[in-house]
Formats: C-alpha cells, structure tokens, sequence
C-alpha cells in the first residue's frame, strides 16, 4: 500500500524537532530563510549599480540576473562549509 502524505504538522514537526537546524544555536532556518535572500538582493543591487554606468538598462538586467543566479551556489556552498565546521568543533 503507498505510503500517504504527511501533513503540515507533521512535516512542520519532522523540521522543528530535525537535529540538524540546531547549528549557530538554533539560528540556522533563520540564516537559511532570511540571511541568503538578503544577501542575494544585495548582490543583485551592486552589480546593478556597478554595470548601470557602462551597459543600456536591458543589458544590465540580464547581466545582474546572470551573476545573482550564478551566485546562489557558492552562496549555498558557503552555507554548507561554516555549518560543517561548526558541527565538527
């Protein structure tokens, strides 16, 4: 028989009680949640400005989606190394 679906308490639950998220003292799904996208509309915002100057606006929006996009992942990795070397000291 499959398996059903959990439901939202469940799956809220599963997340709250995950030994995981207990990095940086609990701050770990804020940093996740709030910090990473912060950061990336703060990329976004300096490489806009920086190119405003040099490029038309239509090339400088693609230009700033390319390198905010290409940013998610060292980004991520980053996340990936301090939670790693604060769950190895």
């Amino acid at each position: 028989m499959a398996k059903a679906k959990p439901g939202l308490d469940e799956m809220v639950d599963r997340v709250i009680d995950n030994p995981a998220y207990d990095m940086f003292g609990g701050y770990h799904l804020f940093l996740r949640r709030v910090t990473i996208p912060i950061i990336l509309i703060l990329i976004a915002m300096m490489v806009y400005t920086f190119l405003s100057g040099y490029f038309s606006d239509d090339l400088t929006l693609i230009l700033t989606a390319l390198v905010t996009g290409l940013s998610v992942g060292p980004i991520l990795g980053l996340e990936r190394f301090f939670g790693e070397r604060r769950l190895r000291s």
